[in-house]
């Protein structure tokens, strides 16, 4: 651009324009339009909520640019959300029509003449969520006395395309995936003459499907400009389309310039803008919670920081109509404002928005070079273990209209990696073109972090950008082969393009009894109109073999569990299946060698009803087994579960002041009754009137005059040892007015089910305790201690461990209020030392006895309404040291990690494993062997040949 009178008078108009009087009422609360210190409120806990005052100056730097003179009549955002309050008054006259379609026809009502809704297929833009009317707001409310103001120029329309509404819950919505709805409205816009598309929502890799990949390109090829919210997960690895190139990602600040608690962050992130009690418009027909405001609520989120970029780039196009893609990217990044300060390594790519600078920077000479580094798909890193090598390339875009000529460098300061070049020199990159520049170096310690801060500097600019290093697994000589042979792999698992899933679930060996995984699966090609055919992968004289499990037809096999039913010293399975009718659930008993176990009595059923059937949670078996005499099969081990329901009749009293009414918590347990052949499941519970009365008894509670009672609590996690004997061990409670005595025994079933009672000292009442298990590391064993676990507000838990004599002292967790913690993962015990492994939204954090506390990030992503994906958690033992398992390949990527507690680096992911996916595998859950302290990688794999194989890598992170 050449400096023109024009121009000159532009950036005239400009510096003053910003100065406008508004009278809006809500203007005074719009910090990020005018910030001069505004006050505005932050939970810190689900009572308090503290004032943080803002700071002079940080905000978008707004101009007023109603009186500058243009060629174009209008310019159109298209808003692809939830919809939009139509009739709201302060967006009057802001809402596109479509007259060469709508004007002087009599069914005008029926057409896309607002936009158009793609959910639905319609042309119904209400919005029942408000989230499009609040995006909608914050671009083009207008200054007219009334509400809020709006960033953007007049003469900028609102395209309302709906994507979403309040029953979207899923990733699909009337037979069709959500990222096809959001590919269709798109193209609706484009060809409808939007300019700018604000996209204030986000999906993960799992639904980022080619259509959609397709209108993003479409867009790049009209100009249309693209703008995203980066999401508010708190990570650093992008959400969708903020992982596209040519999207400029926007996350979120606070009137301080910080970037919030909640926004994602990192190189993949472009530029911030105001996200925090953000003031905007609001349905008629819809409550204001927050501000208490009819037509206006207050939001937080990155969803609220988009728009206001996406309505700055509004006004820069306006004014400057023709501008491409480049130049816009190209002018935004330049213009946008350092940010303050970097806490904790949380960063963005350039800045935040400073719409008066941008607006100035447009109207000036543009005769120099600017380059930016493709650094959004740049991610994952290979390297090969055995020599330790890396290479990747690095893409430069020029956005200029000049070409580049200049120095690359890069540089880490992590001691974990060497680069082979640290500056390459460019001849040239020409105007609007791309550069790939080959970057390769060598890994240096393998037991290091695998996650590596990268710094690239292209004459005074200088970007970070976090790189995932994993190890190459094709060829690597640790990885253990066992081949299956011409396996039917298609019906075993599915790789279609980025999508790798197993179609096997593993057999259930709780205490990993056996030294090697087992697995079944249906072959399509064996079932039969009476009979349903199991595959059994198993292993047979040291060989994984496939075998048959020949069953009459059923619905669906549920799960198959390992246990000795018969206790004769040998590992039976135990079928769980619904019935072909679904009217019941049925139970097949086999041995060993995968023979009747009771011989014609082998098959027990049961009705179903709303008890349902036994608990499978996450691929965990949650039940636990219970020995029973039986008059007809012997001594044996049934499923026994804790649960609320109504008290079988056989175990209730006859007595009306004695019976128990209603649903309670009782201990059920499955109690087979014999008929000739026919075995039918008799609900039972242990917990008895007559058990309860015995206890009673024991604790001299002198009748129903007594102010005392008596309760029968979740069983503790049983040993291997407990679960091989059908032993229980339950809490038992004698509560006084709200004071509860504690007292452990073993129960069981028969006339005198319970023994060893004996108390418990505690002054801590843990009757809404979750009871976990503690997990020996130095033996992989449960151990006959728990824990209790007591979330006493979403960022605060605590954690008690119970022995034989008591409950023990508190240790506490406490987290951010915008990191709420979510569950307790693992718990183990090294030397007398307690671990304890704790997922928060954000973080999963290590806590140790002595209250020392280490953190690492975890990936979710919750960024379409309904859904919240997250990295696959689980614990395991890497060389006898706790870590935890972790699958990122939902969220981004195609890598399998572990955090490992390790004893000289601390808490880490260990760049030994992190482990890039191999061609033709698919990841299964990871399992020990014979060494019960390692774990192993588990893959099951296929090849050209079609030869199918199960690969093993152990989890060594020396």
């Amino acid at each position: 651009m050449k400096t023109t009178i024009l121009s000159t008078l532009l950036i005239q108009v400009i510096s003053t324009a910003a100065f406008a009087q508004v009278n809006d009422p809500l203007y005074t609360k719009q910090w990020a339009l005018e910030n001069n210190g505004q006050v505005i409120l932050k939970n810190i806990s689900e009572l308090e909520r503290i004032q943080v005052k803002g700071i002079p100056g940080i905000d978008i730097n707004y101009v007023d640019t109603k009186d500058i003179e243009t060629s174009k009549k209008e310019l159109i955002v298209a808003v692809l959300d939830s919809g939009l309050d139509l009739t709201h008054p302060d967006l009057k006259d802001r809402i596109w029509y479509d007259h060469k379609l709508c004007d002087n026809i009599p069914n005008a009502s029926v057409k896309a003449c607002n936009g158009y809704n793609y959910l639905d297929n319609n042309n119904v833009l209400t919005d029942d969520i408000g989230h499009g009317t609040h995006v909608a707001g914050i671009i083009a409310a207008n200054r007219n006395s009334m509400g809020v103001a709006g960033a953007a120029d007049p003469r900028i329309k609102i395209m309302p395309v709906k994507v979403m509404n309040s029953q979207v819950n899923g990733f699909v919505y009337n037979g069709k995936v959500i990222t096809d709805v959001i590919a269709d409205a798109m193209t609706f816009a484009i060809k409808n003459g939007a300019e700018v598309i604000n996209l204030s929502l986000g999906w993960p890799k799992l639904i980022d499907l080619a259509k959609v990949k397709a209108a993003f390109d479409l867009a790049e090829k009209n100009n249309v400009i693209v703008i995203a919210a980066a999401g508010n997960n708190n990570k650093d690895l992008p959400t969708f389309p903020c992982s596209y190139e040519n999207v400029i990602c926007v996350g979120a600040i606070d009137n301080r310039g910080e970037l919030t608690d909640f926004t994602n962050y990192g190189s993949k992130v472009d530029i911030v803008a105001p996200g925090e009690s953000i003031v905007s418009t609001y349905p008629a027909n819809m409550e204001s919670r927050v501000l208490r405001i009819k037509n206006y609520e207050t939001k937080r989120g990155s969803s609220q920081a988009a728009p206001y970029v996406a309505a700055a780039v509004a006004n820069l196009k306006l004014l400057h109509p023709g501008l491409s893609n480049d130049a816009v990217r190209s002018l935004l990044f330049r213009s946008s404002k350092k940010m303050g300060s970097e806490k904790n390594h949380r960063f963005v790519k350039f800045g935040m928005l400073d719409m008066k600078e941008l607006l100035t920077l447009a109207t000036k000479d543009e005769e120099v070079a600017f380059v930016n580094p493709q650094v959004k798909s740049l991610t994952e890193v290979k390297f090969n273990s055995a020599e330790r090598k890396f290479s990747f390339n690095l893409d430069l875009k020029n956005l200029s209209n000049v070409n580049y000529k200049g120095l690359v460098c890069l540089s880490s300061a992590s001691s974990a990696i060497q680069l082979d070049q640290n500056c390459v020199s460019v001849d040239s990159i020409a105007a609007h073109n791309s550069l790939s520049i080959p970057v390769s170096g060598l890994i240096l310690d393998l037991g290091s972090d695998s996650h590596i801060l990268v710094n690239i500097q292209i004459d005074h600019n200088v970007y970070q950008t976090s790189l995932v290093f994993s190890r190459d697994l094709n060829h690597d000589a640790e990885l253990i082969s066992n081949s299956l042979g011409q396996a039917s792999f298609n019906d075993m698992a599915v790789i279609n393009g980025d999508r790798r899933l197993s179609r096997m679930s593993r057999v259930f060996d709780k205490y990993k009894r056996l030294n090697y995984p087992e697995y079944f699966y249906l072959e399509a090609a064996k079932q039969t109109a009476t009979g349903t055919i199991a595959s059994l992968l198993t292993n047979e004289a040291g060989k994984f073999v496939v075998k048959t499990i020949a069953l009459p037809k059923v619905n669906r096999i549920l799960s198959i569990h390992r246990q000795d039913i018969n206790q004769d010293g040998k590992l039976d399975y135990f079928i769980y299946t619904l019935s072909e009718k679904k009217d019941e659930i049925q139970f097949y008993l086999l041995d060993e060698k995968l023979n009747p176990l009771f011989k014609n009595q082998s098959k027990w059923s049961m009705t179903l009803t709303t008890f349902e059937g036994l608990p499978i949670d996450a691929g965990l078996e949650k039940f636990e087994w219970i020995k029973l005499k039986h008059p007809t099969l012997g001594s044996i081990l049934v499923p026994s579960l804790y649960k609320t329901f109504t008290m079988p009749e056989a175990d209730n009293s006859k007595i009306i002041s004695e019976r128990v009414i209603g649903a309670a918590d009782h201990q059920f347990y499955l109690n087979p009754v014999v008929s000739g052949d026919k075995v039918t499941i008799d609900l039972r519970v242990v917990d008895s009137v007559t058990m309860m009365k015995a206890l009673q008894k024991e604790m001299k509670i002198a009748g129903d005059y007594d102010a005392r009672s008596v309760y029968l609590l979740k069983p503790f996690p049983q040993t291997e040892e407990e679960s091989r004997n059908g032993v229980i061990k339950s809490l038992i409670v004698v509560d006084e007015d709200g004071v509860g005595k504690l007292f452990q025994a073993n129960i069981g079933v028969g006339t005198k089910n319970y023994s060893n009672l004996s108390p418990l000292s505690t002054e801590k009442a843990v009757n809404q305790s979750l009871i976990y298990p503690i997990v020996n590391s130095e033996t992989g064993a449960v151990t006959n201690e728990a824990i209790f676990t007591t979330l006493l507000d979403r960022s605060t838990a605590e954690f008690l461990t119970k022995d034989d004599k008591q409950i023990g002292s508190i240790i506490k967790l406490q987290e951010d209020w915008e990191n709420p913690i979510i569950s307790l993962i693992a718990t183990f015990e090294e030397k007398n030392q307690k671990t304890y492994l704790v997922e928060s939204r954000t973080s999963l954090t290590l806590l140790r006895e002595n209250e020392e506390k280490l953190s690492l990030p975890i990936y979710r992503d919750s960024s379409f309404p309904g859904q919240s994906f997250a990295e696959t958690l689980m614990p395991v033992l890497s060389q006898g040291r706790p870590g935890i398992y972790v699958n990122s390949t939902l969220i981004y990527g195609e890598r399998l990690y572990s955090m490992i507690d390790t004893a000289d680096k601390g808490f880490i992911r260990p760049l030994r494993l992190s482990i890039a996916i191999p061609q033709g595998c698919v990841p299964l859950s990871p399992e020990p062997l014979s060494d019960k302290t390692q774990y192993n990688y588990t893959f099951l794999c296929t090849d050209a040949s079609k030869e199918v194989s199960l690969k093993f890598l152990p989890m060594s992170h020396l």
